[in-house]
């Protein structure tokens, strides 16, 4: 096959192979079209072709060069090349003893022809984006980072395709393995919290949770405090802090790991023992594999870009968003922005789980819930989307609290959705003085 391509990276003499192979052997051309479409070839006659032959099986009918003649005749492009004497040429140069394999291999290879092109356009766009003198730098990287990002989504999508429950078997194995010779051991990793493990299988990977409750409840707290215990697991973890600085950030999971009241310490009240435990405890979190970005409002292509990266840089197996309503997006409603950024959530954890094994927890806020009621599945806010895409849905639930509280106040964690396992409660102490939440016996 050639490897050598022409600067338009387009590949007739293997399209046309790929071609031939499916109409001599009809029998391959669906494996053709799980990995491929029309899209993808380079030459617009090679396209119309491989189009047809997809219309001609949808229909129930015999591929073979009469059917496709039925579909093309007409098309300027395809009469030009002679018709149906052309079809029967192309189908009598198809290679004696094709098989699956070769049909995979000129899949490929039409597939990254037409990802080069792609990508050679984006370059190209690009190049004209920053020669505009009225266009901001950082809408030229937005672009590129949308570009790039649709291009790795083709790429992954294409070579994942359908296969046979055997090859996915091979797959599960080791997982099955794994959780034989350690048991006890979990699916996912832990949260840090034996009763929420027992009920979730921990972190699965590749899931996406949403943590909503209503105002005052501490859900920034107990996702900080899931921060230090995943992080004290050796897991990395990165915080998308779309509300709290990082400062405070940091402030918070420092007084949460030394036991230090953050209220003392914001307003000039703290004791000279606080202030003796404070340096060292900096260190001893400063040691963790906690990574933070502030960034505000971020669109949701962008986030999941930011939490692959994230992946890839630091094999972050735990990813915090807080919170999701703070994310922008494209819709003519507020339910199709929030379904929009939940469905990027969704694409965003299925990524986090194929690159590094890890999961994404999501905040989220709650419609109008009284004090007193336990809040349900419908009361997330602004879309029903959240529900359908999250793989488990957890709201908690209790008396209001504020930091500095003196008194624990208790929390429940109510697991309303669970495609892991089943639904349940979890109860909680919550310290408000250091922002703890410790588990109930």
């Amino acid at each position: 096959m050639k490897t050598d391509l022409p600067k338009s990276f387009i590949d007739p003499a293997c399209e046309r192979e790929l071609l031939a192979t499916c109409i001599a052997n009809p029998a391959l051309a669906p494996l053709a079209a799980d990995k491929i479409s029309a899209e993808h070839f380079g030459v617009p006659l090679h396209a119309k072709i491989f189009r047809a032959m997809g219309q001609v099986l949808a229909d129930g009918k015999q591929l073979d060069e009469f059917a496709l003649d039925n579909r093309l005749c007409g098309e300027s492009e395809y009469d030009s090349a002679g018709g149906l004497a052309f079809l029967i040429e192309l189908s009598s140069s198809a290679m004696p003893t094709s098989r699956a394999s070769a049909i995979d291999g000129l899949a490929e290879s039409v597939l990254k022809n037409s990802l080069r092109r792609r990508v050679q356009k984006t370059v190209e766009l690009t190049d004209e984006r920053l020669k505009d003198p009225l266009r901001a730098v950082s809408d030229v990287i937005t672009g590129l980072r949308e570009s790039v990002t649709q291009l790795e989504d083709e790429s992954e999508v294409s070579q994942r395709g359908m296969i046979h429950v055997a090859e996915i078997t091979r797959e599960l194995t080791p997982i099955l393995a794994r959780l034989s010779d350690h048991p006890g051991e979990m699916l996912g990793f832990s949260t840090g919290f034996h009763s929420l493990d027992r009920l979730s299988s921990g972190f699965p990977p590749g899931s996406l949770a949403i943590l909503a409750a209503r105002p005052s409840m501490g859900k920034t707290a107990f996702a900080f405090d899931l921060a230090l215990r995943v992080s004290k697991g050796k897991n990395p973890v990165a915080i998308f802090s779309l509300e709290t600085p990082r400062d405070m950030l940091q402030l918070r999971l420092v007084c949460r790991h030394g036991r230090i009241n953050l209220a003392s310490l914001t307003s000039g009240t703290a004791t000279d023992e606080a202030w003796k435990r404070l340096a060292p405890t900096i260190a001893e979190v400063s040691q963790l594999p906690i990574y933070v970005d502030d960034r505000p409002r971020p669109r949701a292509n962008d986030l999941r870009w930011r939490i692959r990266s994230a992946a890839r840089r630091f094999n972050v197996r735990l990813v915090i968003v807080d919170y999701l309503q703070l994310v922008t997006a494209k819709g003519d409603t507020r339910n199709e922005a929030v379904s929009e950024v939940s469905g990027e959530l969704q694409a965003a954890s299925r990524e986090l789980g194929q690159l590094t094994g890890g999961a994404l927890l999501s905040l989220s806020q709650l419609n109008r819930v009284a004090a007193d009621e336990e809040p349900q599945l419908h009361h997330l806010r602004d879309s029903g989307a959240i529900e359908q895409d999250a793989d488990s849905v957890w709201f908690l639930h209790g008396k209001d609290s504020w930091p500095g509280q003196a008194e624990p106040s208790e929390k429940k964690l109510l697991i309303k959705k669970s495609r892991n396992g089943p639904t349940g409660e979890v109860h909680f102490d919550y310290i408000g003085q250091c922002m703890a939440f410790e588990e109930r016996a």
